[in-house]
């Protein structure tokens, strides 16, 4: 019995790997991009006041920590952290899309070409995530005393998920190409 025009299982097998992939990519980017410790700041020999509440002990895309722990959202922007936020958006948008097309793939046949489209967003997306790397480009850490926070090393994790099932997204998609020239060939 089908539900709701559902097929069963209309991609094969092979898409529940990426899918795992890219669920697992999108969890991450969210939990990098939310977390107040993207960039650690230097606090020795330097005045890291750089915000008005207290010393900065880390740096995040939308909001910062205190060396006490406490998390403060920005008064202003800074240097990177625009560009940072953009690219934040973007891969989160695209990677909410390929997660949706994922979510469909038991239920809905997609043709190859989208399959090879979806696999160039994730290789997008990946670009996108690395890209907020740029908040390393700031006058604090010009001198190269900024160290990787919690955020960022998640942030890391996100781009190799993302390029992995980027990768095995073409493999789907060559998989449907030829499953759809061997029908072809048996009409």
């Amino acid at each position: 019995i089908t539900s709701f025009g559902c097929h069963d299982r209309a991609n094969g097998f092979l898409c529940f790997g990426p899918a795992t992939f890219v669920s697992v990519a999108f969890i991450l980017s969210q939990f990098a991009q939310q977390g107040c410790s993207f960039v650690g700041l230097p606090s020795e020999g330097q005045d890291t006041n750089i915000f008005d509440k207290s010393t900065a002990a880390y740096a995040g895309i939308y909001c910062w920590q205190g060396v006490g722990g406490q998390k403060w959202l920005y008064a202003y922007a800074w240097e990177g952290l625009g560009y940072a936020r953009q690219m934040a958006l973007a891969s989160t948008v695209m990677g909410a899309v390929v997660w949706c097309f994922f979510l469909f793939s038991s239920c809905m046949r997609y043709h190859p070409a989208i399959w090879f489209l979806l696999s160039l967003i994730l290789l997008a997306t990946t670009v996108t995530q690395a890209l907020q790397f740029q908040m390393f480009s700031n006058d604090v850490c010009s001198d190269g005393g900024c160290t990787l926070g919690t955020s960022s090393r998640v942030g890391i994790s996100a781009c190799v998920f993302w390029f992995i099932s980027a990768i095995m997204t073409c493999g789907i998609a060559k998989e449907a190409k030829d499953k759809q020239s061997s029908e072809s060939e048996d009409n």
